[in-house]
């Protein structure tokens, strides 16, 4: 419309019409989370589609057609070729390898430095440590970081980077709104929520991820669920629309669009199957060792990573570099024992689901049984490192994603080692439970990752011995986790700091605090200036109060009162206590709290104030030193309770100062 022109009254009618409406919408609870969370949702959603679709792309020209690997390998998702076989250049996967950790290293220290790794860490120190802020930059720059070392075949996953783009985007559009800091917050877990749901397609799962990857406990963002749910199906359906219509458009395979994975159905545990659930301890037994291993392997690579003074795009060529070496080695091994199936041992690179998929579709029950398990072993453990230097060298990857792959490939291992014994449960139920099981142990989050079980197989059936695999691999690995900046309580995080904090003094009374007061003293309003000296001497008090015949309060005499006479002699014996009495209105009451008296003495820089009853007669005296103990004596009953109910322990290393707190369930 040209400037000049008229505006139409119906479409200033319109405008105001709906400014009003969106105006309602926010303020009401309902709507105003369904509007903000579904619009960080449908931003999920597209990220994840590009960084799925970038991806793909970039790894089927790479992987697949430059180099030469299986679909099986290069590919993330499931319903590709899994028995292609052909002849690879492995020359240039180490080129490929260490260009795409150079580029994404690069971008990541030109643009922006939260962009390396693996993403989750970013985004939950955002939530904690920096009230929810993440620049545009971290985002846009992580999503394509991301889609260069997973396309040029990195070993990590994507939901890592998804993660800390998701949020990066909830957080932005807090911004843009000018949100509160708590609504940053929450915007940022939907935002987590959504790109999880959008890249690995189980928004059940992606909802409580969002709220429990925020502390190494069993605590979890109560808050910031409904958000989230809201967000991961409005994620989940866009990403499944525009992926379809993509793979439409360009005559690509159809996706799946309900998960990630296609596991056989029939997989069940009733009653009967209890004898099944030793087998599923032992397969969580092993998945916490391997757990631990992961975590220390990550950390220490980190370490040495961060202590380089080279750039960060060498360390993260370096790494990526070393990570093909690593699967090329493990490749020649495979080839002397299983040659047919030696390319199996390529999926140390990647995402690592070929080997999930190749698994799921009847590749356990393929070829001696021993060699299947040494097969998906090494899988797993080079996958460890791989992961490891691929990721905390600088690259941008996840661990999601890798945690997921080992998982698998552990359970798969043990549910073909024990098949046949009366405690065995299915193959293919271990691996889907030692997916859940290291997801769980690795990221602290029991809740989704027993859920997630669930989304993948399509089925309620195994959800106990999901439970079963969760909790045990939770709880036995203790505060180690894969992730830095997760604070351990809710209590211990600065977001909730400040609300959480217990006044102590705000729901007692002054009456209470007197049953305890020492006795004290008083003088009559009639008495010498040197009787109140004596009296105030004797007492040891920090004021004395001064009364009537009938104990009616005058006021109160002070150190310092007493002090301006001792160069007026003349003036000293002419006064009286009643003459130098003040601060009767200061008097405190019987039912003034605790908090209202120790801010009137300390607004009033005194060290104590009387206390008088309805009838403004005087009933006692209250000392800023009584206040001080009665928190301190407070604070210590607290502990005691908590520690009778065991939220606490006590006091560890006595004679060291040192207090150790934890929690219930602390392993």
């Amino acid at each position: 419309m040209p400037a000049d022109s008229p505006v139409s009254p119906a479409w200033v009618l319109i405008r105001l019409r709906l400014r009003s409406q969106l105006r309602r919408l926010l303020n009401h609870d309902t709507g105003r989370w369904v509007l903000l969370a579904g619009s960080v949702g449908l931003i999920c959603g597209v990220a994840g589609f590009l960084l799925q679709t970038g991806a793909d792309e970039v790894g089927h020209l790479l992987l697949s057609r430059l180099i030469g690997l299986p679909p099986a390998i290069a590919s993330a998702h499931a319903g590709e070729d899994l028995t292609a076989q052909g002849h690879f250049s492995w020359w240039l996967l180490l080129v490929i390898l260490t260009g795409g950790g150079a580029l994404a290293g690069w971008l990541a220290q030109r643009f922006a430095i939260e962009a390396k790794g693996g993403g989750t860490s970013h985004a939950v120190q955002a939530y904690h440590q920096k009230r929810g802020l993440i620049a545009l930059r971290v985002p846009l720059t992580k999503l394509v970081a991301s889609i260069v070392t997973l396309g040029s075949g990195g070993s990590g996953g994507r939901e890592g980077p998804i993660t800390l783009v998701g949020a990066g985007f909830g957080s932005w559009f807090a911004q843009r709104l000018s949100l509160s800091v708590r609504d940053r917050r929450i915007l940022l877990v939907a935002g987590i929520a959504g790109g999880i749901a959008a890249v690995f397609r189980a928004p059940v799962a992606a909802a409580l991820f969002s709220s429990e990857v925020l502390y190494q406990s069993a605590d979890l963002e109560s808050e910031s669920l409904m958000p989230a749910f809201i967000a991961s199906i409005i994620s989940y359906c866009s990403t499944g629309v525009l992926t379809t219509f993509y793979a439409t458009v360009m005559d690509r395979p159809q996706p799946l669009t309900s998960t990630d994975f296609d596991p056989p159905q029939g997989m069940t545990f009733g009653a009967a199957d209890w004898p099944q659930l030793i087998g599923y301890g032992l397969l969580a037994l092993i998945i916490v060792m391997v757990a631990r291993l992961f975590c220390e392997v990550a950390r220490r690579v980190g370490k040495q990573a961060s202590s380089s003074r080279l750039p960060l795009w060498a360390t993260a060529a370096i790494g990526a570099g070393s990570a093909g070496v690593v699967a090329l080695v493990l490749y020649q091994c495979a080839v002397l024992f299983d040659p047919a199936r030696a390319e199996l041992s390529l999926s140390t690179l990647g995402s690592g689901y070929g080997a999930l998929h190749w698994c799921l579709h009847g590749g356990l029950g393929e070829g001696p049984r021993w060699a299947t398990v040494g097969l998906l072993l090494v899988v797993a453990f080079g996958k460890v490192l791989t992961s490891a230097l691929t990721v905390s060298s600088g690259g941008s990857g996840g661990m999601f994603g890798p945690a997921i792959a080992i998982g698998g490939c552990i359970g798969g291992a043990v549910g073909i080692a024990i098949a046949g014994s009366v405690v065995a449960p299915p193959p293919q139920a271990c691996l889907l439970l030692g997916m859940a099981g290291l997801l769980a142990a690795t990221h602290r989050c029991p809740i989704a990752a027993m859920l997630m079980v669930a989304e993948i197989s399509g089925s309620y059936l195994l959800l106990i011995p999901s439970m079963w695999v969760c909790c045990i691999s939770f709880l036995l690995m203790g505060r180690r986790s894969i992730l830095v900046g997760q604070a351990d309580r809710i209590e211990d995080s600065p977001a909730h700091r400040g609300h959480l904090f217990t006044d102590l003094f705000s729901a007692s009374r002054v009456g209470s605090l007197l049953e305890r007061a020492p006795a004290w003293q008083a003088i009559n309003g009639s008495q010498t200036v040197a009787a109140c000296r004596a009296a105030l001497f004797s007492s040891g008090q920090a004021i004395l109060p001064v009364t009537d015949d009938d104990g009616l309060l005058l006021g109160y005499i002070q150190a310092d009162d007493l002090r301006s006479l001792d160069e007026e002699p003349i003036l000293e014996s002419l006064l009286l206590a009643n003459d130098l009495a003040h601060g009767a209105a200061l008097a405190l009451r019987v039912g003034d709290s605790l908090s209202a008296a120790m801010r009137r003495i300390t607004g009033q820089k005194a060290d104590a104030l009387p206390v008088v009853d309805e009838h403004s007669r005087l009933i006692g005296i209250i000392s800023h030193h009584m206040l001080l103990d009665y928190y301190r004596m407070e604070s210590e009953r607290l502990r005691l309770e908590r520690i009778d109910e065991g939220y606490e322990t006590s006091t560890v290393g006595v004679g060291t100062g040192r207090r150790t707190r934890t929690q219930l369930g602390e392993a």
